[in-house]
């Protein structure tokens, strides 16, 4: 991390609560989302630490169809047999995504009501964007899940003001992302001064 992205990183963290509100939205914005949290059937949320979503962005998935068929056995029993299975595409989906630009980490409980708020909307792709990084338990979680059925990606928000963005199994469609957070943030000190 270069000395300009800490010291960007250091102002946005110092800013009060509907300033970095309003950096979270531009950020979502800029990765081509909705920064308008829709929560299907939920009450209000506690607050914007409770690992709620914080919008939904555009992505492409890796995904593959497989085709079934149930077969009964002479017991009764049906089992699934696999009859056709396609090739991986890139496919469009939609991404929930949260932000926390605070000073301390992102911690289990937080991932772990993340990952749950993403499976009750039926999203299983979640983007992370944190100041501080994962805490060492939500690490391991991280992993866990992305082992199973979701497919996160954790972004340092030192890394997504450099533009250098990799998530393995996730493609934005925004197109440039390093201009339009530029533009994004040009925008924001220009209307802060």
């Amino acid at each position: 991390m270069s000395k300009l992205q800490r010291k960007l990183v250091e102002d946005l963290i110092s800013r009060n609560f509907s300033e970095k509100q309003e950096i979270g939205n531009r950020i979502v914005r800029a990765l081509g989302g909705d920064p308008t949290p829709k929560v299907t059937g939920l009450p209000p949320r506690r607050g914007y630490s409770d690992g709620g979503i914080d919008g939904r962005i555009p992505i492409l998935i890796k995904q593959r169809i497989i085709i079934e068929k149930l077969k009964r056995k002479s017991d009764g029993m049906e089992l699934p047999v696999r009859i056709e299975e396609g090739e991986f595409k890139w496919v469009k989906a939609e991404a929930g995504f949260n932000i926390k630009i605070e000073t301390d980490s992102f911690e289990r409980d937080t991932l772990n009501a993340f990952v749950e708020n993403l499976r009750r909307e039926g999203i299983f792709a979640g983007v992370i964007v944190s100041a501080v990084g994962l805490s060492p338990d939500a690490k391991s979680e991280f992993q866990r899940h992305n082992a199973n059925d979701m497919d996160l990606c954790h972004i340092s928000l030192e890394d997504l003001l450099s533009g250098d963005i990799s998530c393995a199994n996730i493609r934005f469609v925004i197109g440039d992302l390093a201009a339009q957070l530029r533009v994004s943030l040009r925008e924001y000190l220009t209307s802060q001064l």
